[in-house]
C-alpha cells in the first residue's frame, strides 16, 4: 500500500512539473478538464492534460510555453508591422506604440499574399568584428537556424536605421552623403590554415616545413606580415543616403537567407564610404552599428534599442486561407430575426481575454479577441437564414416524421475566420502570425 502511495505521489509530482513547464493551460482549466474527462488514475489525468496541452502547442507552432524576458522591448518595427497588417480591421485593446516608423510598411502584396508569418532577428553582437575587417565595415550575423522546417521562407529583408549608421561615424563625417555597400560573406579565409594547405602542396622535407612554420609564427608574434582572416564577399546592394534623415533603409537579402538554411552562415558586411571622396569614412572607435549608446549622444537607452539592425523573415506554414495581406474589416449583415426566433441557431458573443488564461505575458497583441460560438435550435421547417444544407433539411424532415430515426440537426459554425497575433515565442523571437479557424463568422444547421 505504501509503495502504491509513493508511486501515486511520484506521478502527481511529475504531472505538476509537466504543467509548470508547459503552463499553457491555467490551473482551473486543468482541474475542470480532468473532472470532465472523469479520469480514474493519476496516469490517466497526466495523459489527458498532456494531450490537450500538446494540441495547444501544436496549434501555435511552439515546442514549449514561452517565458519571455521582459527586459527586451518589442521592436517598434514589429509593432508597426502588426498595425499595418491589421489596418482598419483592428479595434481591440492593445499597448502598442501610437506612432509609425518612417520608411517602413508592409512588403508588397505579392509577398504578403504568400506568407502568413513574420519573424524578427537581432544580429549576434559577439560576431560583429574579426581580425582583418576594416574599421568602416560592420559584420552582421543573424542566426535563423531556428526557423521551423515546416515553414517555407519566401522573403527576407535587412533593416538599417540611418540613425544607427550616423552614430557609427565621427562628428566631422556625419553631415555628408554616404554610400552604403551591403555584401554577403561567402567564405571567411583563415590565412593561418591556408599556410598548412600551402605546405602540403609543395614537396619539402620535415625540417624545411618546421623552419617555415617557425618563421611564420615569429612574424605573427612580432606583428610583421601578420596573417589575418579575410572575407570573400559578393555585393548585394549599394545606395547613397543622407544619415541626417531618421528613417529606415530596407535591403532585400532573400537569396542570402535562403542559402543560410542549407549552407554555412557567415553573415553580411555593411561598408560605409564617403560619397564625396570615395574614401572609407572615419568611424568612432568600437561604436559599431550594434547601437551601444554613448553617454553623450542624448538618446534614451530604451529608445536606442529600437534602432538596432533587424532581419525580418517572411514565411508560410502551409495552412490555407491565411496571409499577411492588409486586413479589411468584415461588414456584418443586419440581424432581422424576430424575437420569437431568438432561441434558434445563431452566433453568440464569446470574448477570449488572454489575461484570463495567463497568456498575456507572451502575447503582445491583441489582448484578446472575439471568438464567438454557435448555439440554438434547428426546428422544422428550417428557415433560409439558418444556412442549412440539403442534408440538414432532409434530416429535419425525417426527425419530424419519426424522431427515433434521426436527431435534430445541430447548430454549428459554417464559416470560420483567422486572427493575427504578435507574440514572443519560446526562443524570445518576436513573431507576427496569422492563425486560421480561430473565430466564428457564421452559424448554420448541419
Amino acid at each position: 500500500m505504501a509503495l502504491q502511495m509513493d508511486s501515486r505521489i511520484s506521478i502527481v509530482f511529475g504531472l505538476t512539473l509537466l504543467l509548470e513547464v508547459s503552463g499553457l493551460l491555467p490551473e482551473i482549466g486543468r482541474a475542470n478538464l480532468i473532472q470532465q474527462a472523469n479520469a480514474k488514475t493519476p496516469e490517466a489525468e497526466a495523459a489527458i492534460v498532456n494531450e490537450f496541452e500538446q494540441k495547444l502547442l501544436n496549434m501555435f507552432g511552439l515546442t514549449r510555453r514561452p517565458t519571455p524576458n521582459r527586459d527586451n522591448p518589442i521592436p517598434r518595427i514589429m509593432q508597426h508591422l502588426y498595425k499595418a497588417h491589421m489596418a482598419d480591421a483592428y479595434d481591440g485593446p492593445h499597448s502598442l506604440m501610437s506612432t509609425w516608423e518612417p520608411g517602413f510598411d508592409l512588403p508588397h502584396e505579392s509577398i504578403t499574399s504568400k506568407t502568413n508569418t513574420a519573424r524578427s532577428y537581432h544580429h549576434l553582437e559577439s560576431e560583429e568584428q574579426f581580425e582583418g575587417l576594416p574599421e568602416n565595415h560592420i559584420r552582421l550575423v543573424f542566426n535563423i537556424s531556428s526557423l521551423p522546417s515546416r515553414e517555407r521562407l519566401h522573403f527576407s529583408e535587412l533593416l538599417l536605421h540611418r540613425q544607427a549608421v550616423r552614430e557609427h561615424l565621427d562628428a566631422e563625417s556625419r553631415d555628408r552623403l554616404h554610400r552604403i555597400n551591403l555584401y554577403e560573406i561567402i567564405k571567411i579565409v583563415d590565412e593561418a590554415n591556408d599556410d598548412e594547405k600551402t605546405l602540403q602542396k609543395f614537396d619539402m622535407d620535415k625540417e624545411q616545413a618546421r623552419l617555415l612554420r617557425m618563421v611564420r609564427r615569429r612574424r605573427r608574434k612580432f606583428g610583421k606580415s601578420a596573417r589575418k582572416k579575410s572575407a570573400i564577399t559578393r555585393l548585394l546592394d549599394t545606395r547613397v543616403l543622407n544619415t541626417s534623415n531618421t528613417t529606415w533603409e530596407r535591403f532585400d537579402v532573400s537569396s542570402s537567407a535562403m542559402r543560410w538554411l542549407n549552407e554555412p552562415n557567415h553573415g553580411l558586411v555593411v561598408e560605409i564610404i564617403d560619397e564625396r571622396t570615395g574614401e572609407p569614412v572615419t568611424t568612432v572607435s568600437k561604436n559599431h552599428v550594434r547601437l551601444r549608446r554613448n553617454a553623450d549622444n542624448g538618446v534614451d537607452p530604451e529608445q536606442w534599442r529600437h534602432y538596432q539592425p533587424l532581419l525580418l523573415a517572411y514565411t508560410h506554414d502551409g495552412e490555407p486561407k491565411t496571409s499577411l495581406s492588409r486586413r479589411i474589416r468584415r461588414k456584418r449583415k443586419a440581424n432581422r430575426r424576430r424575437k420569437s426566433k431568438r432561441r434558434n441557431c445563431k452566433r453568440h458573443k464569446l470574448y477570449v481575454d488572454f489575461k484570463d488564461v495567463n497568456w498575456d505575458d507572451w502575447i503582445v497583441a491583441p489582448h484578446g479577441y472575439d471568438a464567438f460560438y454557435c448555439s440554438g435550435n434547428c426546428p422544422f421547417p428550417l428557415a433560409e437564414h439558418m444556412n442549412a444544407t440539403n442534408h440538414a433539411i432532409v434530416q429535419t424532415l425525417v426527425n419530424a416524421v419519426e424522431p427515433v430515426l434521426a436527431p435534430m440537426p445541430c447548430c454549428v459554425p459554417t464559416e470560420l475566420g483567422a486572427i493575427s497575433m504578435l507574440y514572443l515565442d519560446e526562443l524570445d523571437l518576436v513573431v507576427l502570425k496569422t492563425y486560421q479557424e480561430m473565430t466564428v463568422n457564421a452559424c448554420g444547421c448541419r
